[in-house]
């Protein structure tokens, strides 16, 4: 038996022919992927710079008011003042008209609600115990204190009381009228009634959801998601919602400690840097966002807080995913398409081969 072996030698210009073909597949798989990718790429770059709000009073049109919030503590019986400053800051004269309100929770973001419909006290009324609200004459930017006393009766009940106090600016001429130059401004008086309080806070819920992000020259901006667990990038909402089933206002203060898969620190967010009060019989919510955006893999992050001191703890652990799945999918699209073109240039070359050595 005789074998036959036949030796095919390329010329030079099939072999660039080929590598040239080869190339060019190449190159418009490489510019198709970073189209594709580049999108992704700019958001992952991209970190936003988080700003925590602060609390301010309302100067409206005519009037300002300072502090927005006034903490007090008494005994029953106890008479307790309240100093309050109001500045004008419009280009006329105001009479600003006080007068006292309650005010509870509205919702779970701690925004205040005036209670004006109360015709007698309540739990936590205050307005039935103040004084009376002095009515300033301001000339303009000037700048008046308001002494306001709060009677606390002896039989009153301990825990938390709360109201506000505010004032209404009107021109001299529209006094009477029911006309007014801008809404009410008003400081929101906490007070603390001693005696037998009951203190208790709790956790009512630790949850993360997709923080919003701001629009940039490199995309639109993106709303807040819904609660999850798995996410594609970050950055991260931390959702704590306090319960306050006590009868006074608690502060709650703390961290939230984020570790990744290998028990690294990753990030420290700081719970309720603005001092917010939890009102009883509420549920006040939280939201904290860590800005890291670049994150992959499994994450625990871990709430450790306390209210009224440090003996009174709180803690909870929420866990959660961050996996780039698009971009993943991608890669593995890629590689496959990468793996079918090398294929398809080995069969045509292999082709190509048979074809010249049948012609020989």
């Amino acid at each position: 038996m005789k074998i036959l072996v036949v030796k095919v030698r390329l010329s030079k210009d099939v072999t660039y022919a080929i590598l040239a073909l080869m190339k060019r597949w190449t190159i418009g798989f490489v510019v198709a992927m970073v189209a594709v990718a580049a999108p992704w790429a700019a958001a992952l770059a991209a970190t936003p710079v988080a700003s925590p709000a602060a609390a301010t009073a309302n100067p409206g049109q005519g009037l300002e008011i300072s502090p927005p919030v006034l903490e007090l503590n008494a005994d029953p019986g106890q008479t307790v003042t309240a100093v309050i400053r109001v500045r004008n800051v419009s280009s006329g004269t105001l009479v600003a008209t006080g007068k006292a309100d309650d005010f509870g929770a509205s919702g779970e973001d701690g925004k205040p609600k005036l209670l004006l419909d109360e015709t007698s006290a309540t739990r936590y009324s205050l307005k039935f115990w103040v004084a009376s609200v002095p009515t300033l004459i301001l000339a303009t930017q000037e700048l008046k204190t308001a002494t306001v006393q709060i009677v606390v009766p002896k039989d009153a009940e301990p825990g938390g009381h709360y109201g506000v106090i505010r004032f209404t600016g009107t021109p001299p001429n529209l006094q009477g009228t029911g006309v007014s130059l801008s809404a009410s401004v008003g400081t929101l008086v906490l007070l603390r009634v001693s005696g037998a309080i009951t203190d208790s806070v709790k956790v009512a819920s630790f949850t993360t959801n997709q923080a919003a992000v701001p629009a940039d020259a490199s995309h639109k901006a993106q709303p807040a998601g819904l609660t999850s667990s798995f996410f594609e990038h970050g950055p991260i909402n931390f959702v704590l919602r306090i319960q306050n089933d006590g009868t006074v206002h608690e502060q709650v203060k703390g961290n939230i400690v984020v570790k990744n898969t290998f028990g690294k620190t990753v990030a420290t967010v700081t719970v309720n840097p603005d001092g917010g009060n939890v009102l009883p019989g509420t549920i006040r919510r939280f939201e904290q966002s860590m800005a890291n955006k670049r994150m992959f893999g499994y994450y625990k992050a871990t709430f450790t807080g306390s209210y009224l001191d440090d003996n009174h703890k709180l803690a909870s652990t929420v866990s959660f995913w961050v996996i780039p799945w698009k971009l993943i999918l991608l890669i593995i699209l890629g590689i496959a398409i990468l793996i079918w073109l090398l294929r398809l240039a080995f069969r045509r070359y292999n082709a190509f081969i048979i074809a010249q050595a049948r012609k020989r």
